[in-house]
C-alpha cells in the first residue's frame, strides 16, 4: 500500500539541500498552475505568470525586438533556470512538496485536489476555493546540446540521473525530450519530470491539518500513456509529448531511441503508486476519496466549462462569455470575478482547437469568446494559428477576441506573457462578489457533463 515520506527524514542535512524555488521550473505547467491556484485562493489576480511587475515590463519591452535576437534571449533566460547536474544530489523533493503545500492560506478547506496538472481543474479549484497539490513537477537540468539529438539527451540522463534518484527514493523520473514543441528550451536544458510514488510528508501533514472533517480528497487521475525507453526501475526516457504530433511521428525522426516500454505521460500522466498512497491515507484518516479519471489533459475542459456555466446560471450571473486560457496563460481569479466561463486548452495545437470546436457545438451559443494563445516561440507541427481559432469561434456565431497576442508575430510574440494580465483587466467588467461552488455540486456537475467521477 501507499507510504508517507518526506525530505526531512533523510540523512542529508537541510542546509545542504537546494532552495526549492531554484529546483522547480518557473515555466512549467505544475509550478505555474499551482501558483495561479494559490493566487485565486488568496483573492488575487495572476498577471504575467506570477512574476514581478518589473519582469513583466522587461518582457513587454523585449517583445518588440526582432525574433532572431529575441529567440536567443528567450533561450538563454529559460536555460538559466537549469539545475547544474553536479548539484542533483542536493535536490530534496520533500522540501519541494513542503513549498507547494505551504504556499496556501492557512484555513480549513472543504476538499483538496491532488495529482495531475490540469488548467481546467485549476479553474475549478478556484471556483471551489480548494487547493491543488501537484503529483508531477519539472526539474530543468542545465545542458547545452543539439536539440535534434534525443539519443544524446538519453545518454546524459543515464549518467546524471542516479544522483537525483538516490537522494529521493520515493520519486520516479520521467526524462522528457521534445524538440518539436520545446526546441528553444531543450537546446539548453534537459527536462527531468519527477512523479511522487508515495505521499510526501508535507502533503500528508497538509491534509491532516487543513482539511475539514470528512472533506473529500479528489485525485486528478489523467491516464495519459506514452512509449518510453526503460532506463532503470524508476527512470524512463520519453521522446515528445502530448501536442501536435503522435508518438509515432516522433519515433520516425532521426537519432530517436526506440521505446521498449510504456509509462504515464511525462507531463500529464498520473502515477498509480501515488494514487494508491493517497487512497491509503484516506482510508486511515476517514476522508472520502474521489477520482477524476480521464485520458489526456484536454478531456476535463468541457465538463469544467459546463459545470461553471451552470453554476453562473444558478447565481443569476451572465453565461454568454467564454474565455479560452492556453497552457499556463490564464488567470482563474480574474476569470471568475468577471463572470467568464473558462474552457482551458493544453496547448495551441490542432487537437485543442478541435476540442474547442466540439465544445462550442455541444452547448448553447456564447456571445463572445476571448482566446489566449501561449507563445512558445516555435511554429511546431500541429500549431494552430490565431486565424484558425478565429474561424472556429465565428463559425459558432460568437464574437472572437484575441487576448494580448499580435497575430503577425505569433507564435513568437513573447511579449504577450507580460501583456495578458493588464489586457484581461481592461476587458473585464467591474468584478462582482460570489460564494464558492459547493464541492458535491461540482462533482455531480462534472459527472453529468461526461467526466468519469469515481467515488471510492
Amino acid at each position: 500500500m501507499g507510504r508517507v515520506t518526506g525530505g526531512p527524514q533523510r540523512s542529508r542535512s537541510r542546509s545542504a539541500a537546494l532552495d526549492p524555488e531554484k529546483v522547480v521550473a518557473s515555466f512549467d505547467s505544475a509550478s505555474v498552475l499551482h501558483a495561479a491556484t494559490v493566487a485565486a485562493l488568496s483573492g488575487r489576480p495572476f498577471p504575467h505568470l506570477g512574476s514581478p511587475a518589473a519582469y513583466a515590463a522587461a518582457v513587454r519591452a523585449a517583445g518588440h525586438l526582432p525574433w532572431p535576437v529575441l529567440r536567443e534571449i528567450y533561450a538563454r533566460i529559460g536555460g538559466a533556470e537549469g539545475v547544474p547536474p553536479e548539484k542533483l544530489a542536493r535536490v530534496d523533493m520533500g522540501a519541494v512538496a513542503a513549498s507547494f503545500a505551504g504556499a496556501y492560506p492557512e484555513r480549513r478547506y472543504p476538499g483538496v485536489l491532488l495529482g495531475s496538472s490540469n488548467g481546467a481543474l485549476s479553474h475549478l479549484a478556484a471556483a471551489l476555493q480548494i487547493p491543488w497539490l501537484p503529483g508531477t513537477v519539472l526539474i530543468p537540468v542545465s545542458r547545452v546540446a543539439d536539440p535534434q539529438r534525443p539519443d544524446l539527451a538519453l545518454r546524459f540522463g543515464r549518467e546524471k540521473a542516479p544522483a537525483l534518484l538516490t537522494a529521493n527514493p520515493d520519486i520516479a523520473l520521467h526524462q522528457m525530450h521534445d524538440a518539436a514543441q520545446d526546441e528553444l528550451m531543450v537546446a539548453r536544458m534537459t527536462y527531468f519530470r519527477t512523479k511522487w510514488r508515495a505521499l510526501p510528508e508535507a502533503y500528508a501533514r497538509f491534509l491532516t491539518d487543513r482539511l475539514a472533517p470528512r472533506a473529500p480528497v479528489i485525485i486528478v487521475d489523467d491516464r495519459s500513456r506514452w512509449p518510453v525507453v526503460r532506463v532503470g526501475e524508476r527512470h524512463v526516457f520519453q521522446v515528445g509529448g502530448r501536442g501536435g504530433l503522435s508518438p509515432g511521428d516522433y519515433l520516425k525522426r532521426p537519432h530517436t531511441p526506440q521505446p521498449d516500454d510504456e509509462a504515464p505521460e511525462a507531463e500529464w500522466g498520473s502515477d498509480e503508486s501515488f494514487v494508491e498512497a493517497v487512497s491509503s491515507w484516506c482510508g486511515a484518516h476517514g476522508h472520502p476519496l474521489v477520482r477524476l479519471v480521464f485520458d489526456g489533459p484536454q478531456a476535463a475542459s468541457h465538463p469544467v466549462a459546463v459545470t461553471i456555466r451552470d453554476w453562473y446560471a444558478e447565481l443569476g450571473r451572465p453565461t454568454g462569455r467564454l474565455i479560452v486560457p492556453s497552457f499556463v496563460l490564464g488567470d482563474p481569479w480574474q476569470t471568475l470575478a468577471a463572470g467568464r466561463v473558462p474552457y482551458w486548452t493544453f496547448f495551441a495545437v490542432d487537437s485543442a482547437l478541435t476540442a474547442l470546436d466540439s465544445h462550442l457545438a455541444r452547448v448553447s451559443r456564447y456571445r463572445e469568446v476571448a482566446v489566449l494563445i501561449f507563445q512558445h516561440g516555435a511554429r511546431s507541427p500541429g500549431y494552430a494559428a490565431p486565424e484558425a481559432w478565429r474561424r472556429v469561434v465565428e463559425r459558432h456565431g460568437a464574437e472572437f477576441r484575441l487576448v494580448a497576442v499580435d497575430e503577425r508575430r505569433s507564435p513568437h510574440d513573447i511579449g504577450s506573457l507580460g501583456r495578458y494580465g493588464p489586457e484581461l483587466q481592461r476587458w473585464s467588467d467591474e468584478p462582482t462578489g460570489w460564494s464558492p461552488l459547493a464541492v458535491d455540486v461540482a462533482l455531480s456537475g462534472l459527472a453529468a457533463a461526461g467526466l468519469d467521477v469515481v467515488r471510492c
